[in-house]
């Protein structure tokens, strides 16, 4: 193992949370592995059909980018080997319509599994990680 290895071995153990985080032994689904906060978290969700690789991030409640994306928005990036793809989503918005409208590259039932997954397990850690996350 090269030194690089090493060092992506420690920092692995310190900063992810896993395997089977919090999973639902029944199913075999849920938070395989979690890391960071509020700010930025990264969950791999294992579903029935799929794993998902998702990032959350929370913007900063000034940002503009084409319109307003502070305060009532997330971001939501899905890895796909080493790529992400993703935009905000309004959580005033249908979740679910959110979803197929960023992740518009992935097949509907994947998109929904997604969204339960996040429904179901992601979305209730998180709003632990922040009291101003409103829960899905």
């Amino acid at each position: 193992m090269n030194k690089e290895q090493e060092i992506q071995k420690i920092l692995h153990s310190k900063f992810m949370y896993g395997p089977k985080y919090q999973m639902d032994e029944a199913l075999t689904e849920g938070i395989n592995f979690f890391s960071g906060s509020a700010s930025s978290a990264f969950y791999e969700l294992w579903g029935n059909s799929s794993i998902f690789r998702l990032i959350v991030m929370q913007p900063s409640k000034t940002l503009f980018t084409s319109h307003y994306v502070g305060k009532d928005h997330l971001m939501f990036l899905l890895m796909e080997e080493e790529q992400v793809r993703g935009g905000f989503i309004s959580r005033s918005e249908n979740l679910l319509t959110e979803f197929k409208r960023i992740f518009n590259h992935v097949r509907e039932e994947h998109v929904e599994e997604l969204h339960l997954l996040w429904i179901n397990y992601a979305s209730i850690h998180y709003e632990k990680l922040s009291n101003t996350v409103e829960k899905y």
